[in-house]
């Protein structure tokens, strides 16, 4: 891997769970729980896992667009935990965001033009409206889309177009990382590898690194260079995309990845179903969260936490089968 842009260790984020006349905080939801990776220059880190796994939270974490609990998130050697309000403000022309919903991320009341030059009002770029209105121009080429559009509003675009807005937003001001939550759940399948070849092709011209958030396993392995398996709140194992798929390691890499369908029909492979329910964060099991369910489940998965280790070059995991 590149030099790291973006190190993330150990973060946390658990939202209080309030109770009562006084509101009292009677415990905790343990949203994310403890997360490490790393992000290199011009690389695309994939974070997977089911649905309220704490996959956005630990995204938005990392930009703080809401406040970490806990941890060190290091960005070109800066702990941005530590930055005050105007500094985190300068920060985020490096850092930016894509959000899941095309629909309801861009505000209806702005033309295209409008949305677009907001960032740059905030961050001082492009002094006057016609430098602006000419960078409006190149962002819309850029991701395809007609400059002679950019005075319509957001409703008189398709899902893909709204996505495509949306990515150009995020690159209005010329930022280093993007952190792509899951940017193509809400489109249809037809758009969505439009969506994800753009996203490609701006990686390749303007060297842009990405943590790409999602739960379609088909299209974490399409898009990117590692992969971070999330589970209740915490990484269960890491690794490169094809080393990952060929061989994970984790029980709950191997379920998820037994679900993924395979083109060839001829092809048959063998269905893991994992038994009950996603435990609650907010009351996580003992030992090993993902125990309760676990095909491989021993004793010592009920009561010990299993050490996050390195069993292979650049394969990580964390689970006691590998003790």
């Amino acid at each position: 891997m590149s030099e790291a842009l973006l190190q993330v260790r150990n973060l946390k984020k658990h939202f209080p769970i309030r109770k009562g006349v006084m509101r009292r905080i009677a415990g905790q939801v343990r949203a994310v729980d403890g997360v490490s990776f790393e992000v290199g220059a011009g690389e695309t880190f994939g974070l997977v896992g089911e649905s309220g796994c704490g996959k956005s939270t630990a995204g938005r974490s990392i930009l703080r667009l809401i406040e970490p609990t806990a941890g060190q998130i290091l960005f070109g050697g800066k702990d941005i935990r530590k930055l005050r309000k105007g500094q985190m403000r300068l920060m985020r022309r490096e850092m930016q965001i894509v959000f899941q919903d095309p629909y309801a991320s861009l505000n209806p009341r702005y033309t295209v033009r409008q949305i677009l030059e907001e960032p740059m009002i905030i961050h001082s770029l492009f002094g006057s409206p016609t430098e602006r209105q000419k960078r409006v121009a190149e962002l819309l080429e850029t991701v395809g889309l007609s400059a002679s559009r950019m005075d319509r509003y957001p409703h008189e675009f398709s899902g893909g177009q709204r996505q495509r807005i949306g990515i150009a937003r995020a690159l209005a001001v010329d930022p280093k990382l993007i952190i792509a939550d899951e940017p193509v759940s809400a489109l249809d399948v037809s758009v969505q590898s439009q969506v994800l070849n753009l996203l490609d092709d701006l990686q390749k011209q303007l060297n842009l690194s990405y943590v790409f958030i999602a739960h379609d396993l088909s299209v974490v392995k399409h898009i990117s260079d590692r992969i971070g398996v999330m589970y209740l709140g915490q990484i269960v194992e890491l690794g490169e995309s094809d080393q990952l798929y060929e061989n994970p390691l984790h029980p709950y890499t191997q379920a998820l990845l037994s679900a993924v369908p395979v083109p060839d029909p001829e092809v048959r492979r063998e269905r893991i179903i994992l038994q009950g329910d996603l435990p609650s964060p907010a009351n996580p099991p003992k030992g090993c969260y993902f125990h309760p369910r676990c095909k491989d489940c021993m004793e010592v998965c009920r009561t010990q936490a299993p050490e996050w280790k390195e069993v292979k070059p650049g394969r990580f995991v964390g689970c006691h089968l590998y003790d």
